[in-house]
């Protein structure tokens, strides 16, 4: 008889088998039970006795299985509490071992610079040594010669017939003293007032006071992104630093906090850090200091990994490009815009078919030509085509990249065209005309003119043009003193920015910007303003003593930092800026 088949005999009935079971009650009987009539008269939930033996096994094989699956998982936590503890002995270890080989390195170097100091006080020593030895030499002949002058009167004495040779002796006695008056001046001078001395360098005591550097505890769940360890910006521009959960898991409220540090400088704290979602954080920042700082991040009292950030900050002005009168063949005409262009370089023009080119850093590279073209206003297509304005033949060219004219736009409808834009998307070409009081339309494939934006109540010089990423139009207007907005069919839409000569407003703005954070640089006649999209402002970039001077075009060049270049048309010079 099996196992199984003693098991399923019924304990108040051994010859019988166990049949049935109630799963209401939790009994199982056989067919001699009374108490299995009951249940079924009553109407209880019941199954045989082999279906609720097996699901009973299946449900205990679950609970061990769970009951493995728990015993499995928390041997995983007890591993990995083992593992992160032989991993922090093993780290404490490389810290001492880092500390300890800092602390020889700094004796060492201490020691070194004492040996230093010892030799430089041997070389004095002995440079005293030297002197006193030349200056014995040269005494003791005179020493001599005094001695025998004086053995030589004193043999004299009682001998009034030597007077004249006394008298002679006199004079050279005199001469002696004189000699020696001279090398008494000349010894107390040098070899007299020469010691030694030791001026102790105090920024050691400076250094010393911070020690070799501190220990500090590090929460490795969260870390300063890749890219972000080190950074570089303009002066007053905003930065960003992210901040994500490495390990992907839910630790609970997260405290972070940061503070922004400069040697010698009070500790910055920021409080606009974000969440992001994915377990990242955004902390900006911004620093209106040049210089080298810091920027440290604590998750309630341990710093995280990678911290602190070093950033470095830029002054505004960078370079001043002002050799442009040597570079140029035909110097009638200064320097009226700058573009940044798909090779990385920027194009300098100046009413020629010259274009001078120079490097992102501002070094020169080559002369460019545009035969038959005074390009007096750049564009560069999205397909590295060119568009010139060319005010003195009343027209707008497009060039390929090689500089061939493709065509030619507005002749006899233009009067002075400058500043220029093109809509990829809709194919349109729009050229701010100063004096025609428009900034006119024309269709890029076939050149015809399809329409003209403003009018003598909305624009009176337009000098510029740019597109802006929802498709409306900013537009310069240098008599009367505004920027002005449009849209794409012409309709007016508001003064994106007042006229006035006070940091926030614009007078005679020539030439305007947009970078690809949306901000927009309006250059006026002495000055560079920073606005958002809004034409709120921001910031004024350049200061008084950076000489801006009538500027004719400006492009931005750069993005981390920010950087900006401007045909400094007054000045005829080319000025690079942070902001």
């Amino acid at each position: 008889m099996s196992s199984q088949e003693v098991q399923f005999r019924c304990e108040d009935h051994p010859k019988n088998k166990l049949e049935r079971f109630c799963t209401t009650c939790t009994k199982s009987a056989c067919k001699d039970c009374k108490h299995f009539v009951s249940c079924y008269t009553a109407g209880h939930d019941t199954t045989s006795m082999l279906i609720a033996v097996n699901a009973f096994n299946k449900n205990v094989t679950e609970v061990i299985k769970s009951v493995n699956d728990t015993k499995q998982e928390l041997e995983a936590i007890f591993n990995s509490i083992i593992s992160d503890d032989t991993e922090f002995k093993s780290h404490v270890e490389y810290l001492k071992q880092l500390i300890e080989n800092n602390i020889e390195d700094v004796v060492r170097r201490v020691r070194e610079k004492g040996e230093k100091l010892m030799m430089d006080l041997e070389i004095v020593c002995k440079q005293k040594e030297e002197a006193i030895e030349d200056q014995v030499k040269e005494l003791e002949p005179h020493q001599m010669q005094l001695q025998n002058l004086k053995e030589a009167v004193t043999e004299m004495t009682d001998k009034p017939e030597n007077k004249n040779l006394v008298d002679n002796y006199k004079s050279d006695i005199k001469g002696f003293k004189q000699n020696i008056n001279k090398m008494r001046d000349k010894f107390l001078s040098y070899g007299n007032n020469l010691t030694p001395d030791f001026t102790i360098n105090t920024e050691i005591d400076g250094a010393m006071s911070k020690g070799l550097g501190k220990i500090t505890s590090v929460d490795k769940r969260y870390s300063v992104s890749e890219g972000d360890e080190s950074i570089t910006v303009a002066k007053g521009q905003p930065f960003v630093v992210t901040v994500e959960n490495v390990e992907q898991c839910n630790t609970g409220p997260c405290t972070l906090s940061a503070t922004l540090i400069k040697p010698l400088h009070e500790i910055i704290a920021i409080d606009k850090i974000e969440y992001t979602g994915s377990g990242k954080y955004r902390i900006k920042g911004r620093c209106n200091e040049e210089g080298e700082w810091k920027m440290e991040v604590i998750n309630g009292v341990s710093s995280i990994k990678c911290s602190p950030v070093n950033i470095t900050v830029l002054p505004t002005l960078v370079q001043t490009i002002d050799n442009i009168v040597s570079l140029k063949i035909d110097n009638r005409f200064k320097v009226t815009d700058a573009k940044l262009v798909k090779d990385g370089c920027i194009l300098i023009s100046s009413v020629s078919n010259e274009l001078l080119k120079f490097s992102h850093t501002g070094s020169f590279i080559s002369t460019v030509k545009v035969p038959n073209v005074l390009a007096y206003k750049i564009h560069q297509m999205r397909n590295g085509h060119f568009m010139f304005s060319d005010a003195e033949k009343k027209n707008a060219v497009m060039c390929n990249d090689q500089f061939k004219v493709i065509t030619k736009f507005g002749k006899g409808i233009l009067e002075f065209p400058v500043g220029l834009a093109v809509n990829n998307e809709t194919r349109v070409l729009y050229v701010a005309d100063r004096d025609g009081h428009f900034v006119y339309q024309f269709n890029i494939d076939s050149g015809k003119l399809i329409g003209k934006v403003g009018s003598m109540d909305t624009l009176n010089a337009p000098h510029d043009v740019i597109l802006t990423s929802e498709g409306n139009l900013l537009v310069p207007d240098w008599r009367a003193n505004k920027v002005q907005m449009f849209r794409a069919n012409g309709a007016f839409i508001k003064t994106f920015v007042d006229g006035g000569k006070e940091d926030g407003k614009v007078w005679k703005p020539k030439c305007i910007v947009m970078d690809k954070d949306e901000n927009v640089i309006v250059v006026s006649d002495h000055k560079l303003q920073l606005f958002d999209k809004n034409g709120i402002f921001i910031k004024r970039i350049d200061t008084v003593n950076d000489n801006i001077d009538t500027p004719g075009g400006i492009t931005v060049i750069s993005y981390n930092p920010r950087r900006l270049a401007v045909a400094n048309y007054g000045a005829n010079n080319v000025k690079i800026f942070n902001y």
